[in-house]
This record gives structure tokens, C-alpha cells and sequence, in this order.
């Protein structure tokens, strides 16, 4: 896990998504490594969010300590209803290191990763299976357009021949 930005680019090919946050000064993502989705494992990026209603159902986001622009009564996490599929081509660096509080909530969230992953993966699950959240962005049409946007590249057909095939040659 780490985070990371998510470039205009991404945004720019999803933006069938109306769910999908804005990229405003390069939100920071959570980048999970290798959920299940579609029988396959896939990078998923979960996006931090200061401002959640205190309404909000807690299997839909893992609370994370306020930060400063956590208005009162509102909540900060990960929200997993947010979360999307993303190739590494459209991650870009987030730096942490120079800022206390994301400091700290590296720490905050490494030593919470296992639940995090289950959570997330949980609510993938719950996705697969046909249940959708309302605001939930579209996981599945844009699963469908990266694998549009990057097809598989089939294995290239060697032929191996042996030793005794390369002196005749």
C-alpha cells in the first residue's frame, strides 16, 4: 500500500463517471496492491476523504484521525464507496514526507493494513455480487475501459529449437 495522485489523464477516460471525485489540487489516494475483481487481482486506488457525513454507514469508508479540514460532525477515511480500479500509468507521486499529519497517518494505516485490505475487499465483493451503494462509482464500467484503453498483450509463440537443430542451420 502507498499513496499516490491520480493524473487528469485517468480522469479525462473515465469521465462517463459522474461519481468519480474531482481531482482537485491531486487528491491523495490510498493505492491497494492486488484486490480480487473479475476473477483477476487488480490495483485499487481508495480515495481520502475529510468531509464524510456522520449518516454514513461505517462499511462504507475506514475512519482515519481529522485532519484540519474535517468540519465538525463530519468524518475522515477512506472511502470505500470512492474506490476504483487504476493502472500504474496514472499514478503519480504524492509526497508525504514533508507533512506531519500524513506522516503520521502512514504509521495510522500501516499498522491497520490487514483490515483495510479485508475491508475493501469485502465491499468488492458485496459489488460483484450486484449490491450498489447510491454515489458508488461505476467499478465495473471503469474496469471495462482500462481493459479497453490497455488489452492484454497476447505471449509471443517461441519456438525452441535444439542444439543439435542449430549447428545444421
Amino acid at each position: 500500500m502507498k499513496f499516490a495522485s491520480v493524473s487528469n489523464d485517468f480522469f479525462k477516460l473515465c469521465s462517463f463517471d459522474k461519481e468519480l471525485l474531482e481531482n482537485s489540487n491531486r487528491r491523495p489516494y490510498l493505492i491497494i496492491v492486488k484486490l480480487k475483481y473479475n476473477g483477476k487481482r487488480q490495483d485499487f486506488a481508495i480515495p481520502l476523504r475529510s468531509n464524510i457525513s456522520s449518516t454514513t454507514p461505517r462499511e462504507q469508508y475506514f475512519p482515519l484521525p481529522p485532519r484540519k479540514s474535517t468540519s465538525k460532525g463530519r468524518k475522515h477515511g477512506l472511502h470505500y464507496i470512492k474506490m476504483f480500479p487504476i493502472r500504474k500509468e496514472f499514478l503519480q507521486k504524492f509526497h508525504t514526507d514533508k507533512d506531519p499529519y500524513y506522516q503520521m497517518l502512514v504509521k495510522f494505516i500501516d499498522k491497520r493494513k490487514k483490515q483495510i485490505i479485508t475491508e475493501a475487499q469485502e465491499y468488492l465483493d458485496k459489488y460483484e455480487s450486484g449490491y450498489r451503494f447510491e454515489y458508488a462509482t461505476d467499478i465495473h464500467g471503469i474496469y471495462l475501459t482500462l481493459q479497453e484503453a490497455f488489452p492484454a498483450k497476447e505471449a509471443a509463440y517461441v519456438v525452441e529449437s535444439s542444439k543439435d537443430e542449430d549447428k545444421n542451420l
